[in-house]
């Protein structure tokens, strides 16, 4: 007996392709039936009648490879014949048969039984009760992914007497199983101000799915929760939502906002309050900081989902209006009861939303750990992997978060990270250099972390053969070490997150003086929870290759997998493969006038001045004075501008009194 195998299940040009490969042996009595429910799924009404010997087509589901109703000769190899979708059109999913071309020296032929078509109408499938779906949601599903799961059953049925139709039949029976699984995830390009006197800072976007009243997921909606905060340069003054300006405006017509499930209150009394800091810059000036909490229903179109495993984006800007207003001061704290409007024209905050939807499609045999980035932010928070993006400054922080999916091994694993290299040139991140920037030159990368335990295997790009790296391979590497890196499972607040992410902070350094195209390669540990230590029978790495280009954006895309292949079976024989993701920046070298260090990968700025970390820019030194008085001792401090180093000095005074008024010292 031959079998049936998934050839294709994929999605191409928005249409999905589902190819099966079935086994004719030749001149051997028999048929297989694809379908999705089992062959005794009603006892009474078989597909093949025991007493008659007739293949019934309503007596399997309506997306059954069984057309037509017919009598005994279905057995006999010449049954199965090319068929178009006008052939197949009494069932409602596959759309041709295809004969094979010819027997193999072990008397089998290749035939396949296929369907192209939309994932909507293949959703649409019943089985043959005509009520039940085929598509069943599991119990996988997450705060950020919606899955689905369907078994394809195939089939070998034999007569018991091939001369006898009514002598029963006997068949073997195996299944398929696909799943279909769609990721999201938000990506806040930007948030500007109308106005100068309130700044705004995105704290974070975050999209979960929306369910319906039977508790299905409805994937042409997502649930958004937008965070950002607002700065005023004064602890006199307070920003006050107005209500009556937010707004969505698509890219897209067929995307739009369905409803707002939270906005924040919208009188004075009751706004958030002022979280009193000194600013980042001098720290001398006290500033209202108010965070606000919006959560929107979209309604987002998948019609444009068009690729298996490829991000499409749907983008639109959110408008909010914010009044502000003067207060007086009682006892260092507004005083709600005494404010003015400081300007009757609102300030408007706007911010592009950018959803990001991912569908997997594949069978369970295949089913694989993809890494996912989430962002890639700068200082401000700045994402730098959207278009029109700013360039990244020398020794500038930058912070890269990764989830993994499928979602259902988050209870059981973490991401541990065991390689952060960074190296000069785009091709690194190409299936053309499957090893990332461990192929690069050591004069044109460096190493932001290994792990003392770091072993990696992947396949060379020219022969072919498994090559294995260590931290042996890294010994003459230049190392910029990670500011932080870890695995983040709860908020600020301690409560455990919905969507955990590991972080990796690293600080930009320039590899050449002139804006540069880079490559960020990272290799992950999927690690077993110590508390239910089960599974994976051995570690497994996923590398993800980041492209770091200058001057242009390309959106993320996959390139390779390193899977997680049917947890039931042994993972060995997947531990070479590798799955990259791709997020572009530009990176804009070293600044005007300044000199590059190949050596160290620095910036030398001209004689009598100094690298700025506020600025980005090479500055002339410059002291800005802040005093306090502790006892006898005066504490001055003064920040030079150059990596926001401190100098202090501390003056003991016994009989001298210094006094500074308005910038003036008076001896007395």
């Amino acid at each position: 007996m031959g079998q049936v195998t998934k050839n294709t299940f994929d999605i191409v040009d928005g249409n999905v392709k589902l190819i099966f490969d079935v086994q004719d042996t030749q001149n051997v009595d028999e048929l297989w039936i694809l379908d999705f429910e089992p062959y005794r799924y009603t006892v009474d009404d078989l597909p093949i009648d025991e007493f008659t010997g007739t293949l019934h087509l309503e007596n399997t589901g309506e997306c059954s490879s069984v057309y037509e109703t017919v009598n005994w000769t279905f057995f006999q190899d010449s049954y199965f014949k090319n068929r178009s979708a006008a052939d197949l059109s009494a069932k409602s999913l596959f759309t041709s048969f295809i004969v094979g071309d010819s027997y193999d020296a072990n008397g089998r032929r290749t035939d396949q039984i296929i369907y192209e078509g939309t994932i909507a109408n293949f959703f649409e499938c019943k089985k043959s009760d005509g009520i039940t779906d085929v598509w069943t949601q599991t119990s996988n599903s997450s705060y950020d992914e919606i899955e689905y799961r369907t078994k394809v059953y195939a089939t070998n049925v034999r007569p018991k007497d091939p001369d006898d139709k009514t002598a029963g039949v006997s068949f073997v029976q195996s299944h398929i199983v696909l799943i279909w699984r769609l990721s999201r995830q938000a990506i806040a390009n930007f948030i500007i101000s109308s106005t100068a006197i309130l700044r705004p800072v995105i704290d974070f976007a975050r999209v979960s799915a929306v369910y319906d009243a039977e508790g299905e997921p409805i994937p042409i909606q997502t649930r958004l929760h937008l965070r950002f905060t607002t700065i005023i340069d004064s602890d006199e003054q307070i920003a006050v939502y107005n209500a009556t300006g937010t707004g969505f405006t698509p890219e897209n017509p067929l995307h739009g906002l369905r409803q707002i499930i939270y906005e924040p209150p919208s009188t004075l009394n009751d706004v958030p309050d002022c979280d009193k800091q000194l600013d980042v810059g001098t720290g001398l000036q006290w500033q209202c900081h108010q965070t606000w909490n919006f959560i929107f229903i979209l309604d987002i179109d998948t019609t444009k989902q068009t690729q298996n495993n490829i991000p499409i984006d749907a983008s639109g800007t959110f408008d909010f209006l914010f009044d502000v207003y003067s207060c007086s001061l009682t006892q260092n704290e507004l005083d709600k009861t005494d404010c003015v409007l400081v300007d009757p024209e609102p300030t408007k905050i706007s911010t592009l939303i950018t959803i990001q939807t991912t569908v997997f499609v594949r069978d369970e045999e295949d089913d694989q750990v993809t890494i996912i980035l989430i962002s890639l932010t700068g200082a401000n928070n700045d994402e730098l992997n959207v278009p029109g993006a700013r360039g990244v400054a020398h020794k500038e922080d930058v912070s890269l978060k990764v989830k993994f999916s499928p979602a259902l091994l988050r209870p059981d694993y973490y991401l541990e990270l065991m390689l952060f290299m960074v190296c000069k040139g785009e091709q690194y991140a190409g299936d053309d250099f499957l090893q990332g920037c461990l192929e690069a030159p050591t004069d044109q990368r460096y190493v932001a972390h290994q792990d003392p335990q770091f072993t990696y295997s992947v396949t060379a790009n020219d022969t072919g053969e498994l090559v294995t790296y260590t931290t042996q391979n890294l010994t003459n590497d230049f190392v910029q070490a990670l500011t932080s890196e870890a695995y983040v499972e709860t908020d600020d607040e301690g409560a455990e997150l919905a969507v955990p992410y590991h972080e990796s902070t690293f600080r930009n350094v320039a590899l050449s003086a002139e804006s540069s195209n880079y490559t960020i390669t990272n290799v992950y540990k999927l690690t077993a929870k110590s508390k239910r230590r089960k599974r994976l029978a051995q570690d497994e790495y996923i590398v993800a290759r980041h492209s770091v280009r200058a001057g242009r954006i390309s959106a993320p895309r996959i390139s390779s997998i390193t899977s997680l292949d049917r947890l039931r079976r042994d993972l060995e024989d997947s531990v070479a493969d590798v799955h990259g993701t791709r997020v572009a920046y530009g990176s804009i070298g070293c600044p005007e006038g300044a000199e590059h260090d190949a050596d160290v990968f620095d910036c030398i700025c001209p004689v009598n001045t100094t690298y700025s970390l506020r600025s980005f820019q090479c500055e002339i030194p410059h002291v800005d004075i802040a005093i306090g008085k502790d006892g006898d001792n005066f504490d001055i401090e003064g920040d030079l501008g150059s990596n926001s180093d401190t100098v202090k000095y501390s003056i003991y005074l016994s009989f001298v009194t210094v006094f500074f008024f308005m910038g003036v010292t008076q001896n007395i």
